[in-house]
Order: structure tokens, then sequence, then C-alpha cells
């Protein structure tokens, strides 16, 4: 009868399998840890990324703003002068002035558009949680409900622009206002062909225009919302320079935390 001869294997002590699972726990460790540096520099750099993109967004912001501020500047005194002309009756004297003011009408808005590109992209990714400074995180989302905030004005002042235009038609004479605008447009098609600026100058408007006297009621209502429209552009002047402020306060701030130049 033939015997099978088993062969005898020797038992590992516990200590090796005790020293396999902690070889496999550290290399789970190892890979979690290396796993969780590479997230972190990714994060790390599209942070890096995100900020310099808002950087430039604030920058063409402020430009814009610059220009906005100075232009109201202009314009509130030009309305400034409208309303002495028309309360004091000089208007009927200096047509030309009116008949400017119409060809440029001072009462349009001036809207401020800002770059928020990078804004966008923040939270339509959820990528605001990228921004680990604190303080720099609160400053983005306050810039950005400030410069939201400030679009209350624009439906009041689209109705009074619109009643602006009806009131001072009743001073122009449209025959002659189709003149100026027929050289105007002339003019302008000129300097596109020419690669030039246009300047108010460029507007041909007769040196003397009488213009008849209105309705002592359309004068009143006219005068109103010129007072009104003023107040409007003083708000958004305001607004702008709030927007200006905290978009230069933003930019020191983003460069002292993030150690930029």
């Amino acid at each position: 009868m033939e015997v099978h001869a088993h062969t005898h294997t020797e038992r590992k002590k516990w200590t090796h399998y005790l020293w396999e699972f902690l070889m496999l726990f550290l290399a789970v460790t190892l890979g979690f840890f290396v796993e969780n540096q590479r997230e972190h520099l990714v994060e790390n750099k599209r942070e890096i990324v995100y900020i310099n993109s808002f950087i430039e967004d604030l920058k063409l912001d402020t430009s814009q703003l610059n220009g906005l501020i100075e232009l109201r500047k202009k314009r509130i005194k030009e309305l400034d002068t409208l309303f002495q002309l028309l309360s004091s009756d000089q208007y009927m004297q200096q047509g030309t002035s009116v008949y400017r003011l119409y060809s440029f009408p001072y009462w349009d808005i001036l809207r401020f558009y800002p770059n928020d590109r990078t804004m966008q992209q923040l939270k339509n990714s959820g990528g605001l949680r990228l921004i680990r400074n604190q303080k720099v995180s609160d400053m983005i989302i306050n810039y950005d409900v400030l410069v939201r905030n400030r679009k209350e004005y624009e439906p009041l002042q689209v109705d009074l622009a619109n009643q602006m235009n009806k009131d001072i038609e009743k001073l122009i004479d449209p025959i002659l206002l189709y003149k100026i605008n027929h050289r105007s447009d002339s003019v302008a098609q000129l300097a596109i062909i020419e690669n030039l600026q246009i300047a108010d100058t460029l507007i041909h408007l007769p040196q003397k225009i009488i213009i008849p006297a209105i309705e002592e009621k359309d004068k009143k209502m006219f005068l109103k919302n010129l007072y009104t429209i003023k107040s409007l552009f003083l708000a958004y002047m305001r607004a702008n320079l709030r927007e200006r402020q905290l978009a230069v306060d933003a930019l020191k701030l983003i460069k002292e935390e993030y150690d930029l130049k």
C-alpha cells in the first residue's frame, strides 16, 4: 500500500503578519499623503491663477472708473450750465448751447461695466473655496456685492432721460437739428476713415440761434428733471468713488497678502 508523504510548512510568526500589515498601512498612507499633497499643489496653482486674473480685472475696473468719474464731473457742471440758462431765460438767446446739449445729451446713462470674468469663474466652478486667505476672500465678495448693487438707479435715470428728450424737443427746430446731425454724421464718417478723434468743435452749429420761449409749466418740469438727473449723477459718482476706493484697497491687500509686486 502506497503511503503519501505530506510536506510540512513551517507556520509564520505573528510578528511577520504584523510587519506585513504595517508595510501595507504605510504604503497606503504614503500614497494618500502624496495624492493629497499633489491636490494641494494643483489648488495652490489655481488659486494664484485666479488671484492674478482678479488683479487684472481690478486694474481694468479702476481705469474705467477713473474715466467715468471725470466724465461725470464734467457733465454735472454742464447740467448746472443748462439749468442756469433755462432758469434765467438765457436759453432764448443762447440756443447754440441748447442744440449742442441735444446733440450730446448729458443726461444719458454712463454705465460702469465691471470686469467680472474671474468672479464668474469663481462662482460657477465653486472656486471661491480656493481663496484660502480669509481677508482676501471677504474683500473679493464685498467688492462684487458693491458693484452689483449700484444698478438700482438705472431704471429711474432711463425714465428721466426719456422725459428729458421730450422736454427739450419743445426747444429745438427739427429741420435745423436734421442739418446739424447730417453734418455731424458726415464729419464722424470722415474722422473714422482718417482715424481721427471727433471733437465737439467739429459739429457745425450756427453762431446765433434764437429759441422761442416755452410755457412756464414746461420750463418748471424741465428744471425739475434736470435737478433730479444731476442728483442721480452725484449719486452715481459717489458710488463710483466707493467702487474705485474698494478696488484700490483690494489691489493693495492682495499684493500684501500674496507677497506680489
